[in-house]
């Protein structure tokens, strides 16, 4: 299994996040960011630069549990309005040329593994034509909120290349004590 100290998260997942921070300055921050997660919200996040993982994830903790109250469901739909943006803005060429949502949950793959995110092991298995299983294999139970925001993230990549019936659910949870996260996607 991978460890989570050994990934670098890019620019463009940090940006919403720190904003989010910053925006609600009512909040107790100091009591749930660490030294290194304080420095990180204090910058200013460049979408193409690599950060380490464990400040940007003690960020999107203290988020998940103020701003969101600990709801995965709050985490979800802030991944699907986040990937929206993202996908619109930043990352739209996985879309070019492009109304196969399977070729794009490929791109989404690779771009996830390696411009998104690096030190990340996942498996993507084909159940059926429209039913994919991914395991995303992580040590950290600490990162239970990204994968709620990866769920929304999901979503919406099915959503804008035509796919409709969708169905992205956690069905092994690593936080729980299984050997990966693994996400079963469907859609009509």
């Amino acid at each position: 299994m991978k460890k989570i100290n050994n990934m670098l998260v890019k620019g463009t997942m940090l940006v919403d996040m720190v904003k989010a921070i910053n925006g609600f300055k009512d909040k107790p921050w100091d009591e749930y960011l660490t030294e290194d997660a304080k420095k990180l919200v204090v910058q200013r996040i460049l979408p193409s630069v690599w950060y380490p993982a464990e400040p940007a994830l003690n960020c999107l903790r203290a988020v998940y549990e103020l701003i969101g109250g600990s709801d995965p469901e709050v985490a979800r739909q802030w991944g699907k309005v986040n990937g929206k943006r993202t996908f619109e803005e930043v990352y739209n060429t996985i879309f070019v040329g492009q109304g196969n949502v399977i070729e794009v949950l490929k791109k989404f793959s690779f771009l996830s593994s390696k411009a998104l995110f690096t030190g990340l092991e996942l498996d993507v298995k084909e159940i059926d034509k429209k039913h994919y299983q991914v395991r995303i294999f992580d040590d950290n139970p600490r990162t239970e909120p990204v994968y709620y925001f990866v769920q929304g993230w999901t979503e919406v990549i099915i959503e804008m290349t035509g796919g409709e019936n969708i169905s992205v659910n956690i069905i092994e949870k690593h936080w729980e004590g299984a050997e990966a996260t693994v996400f079963d996607i469907r859609w009509e």
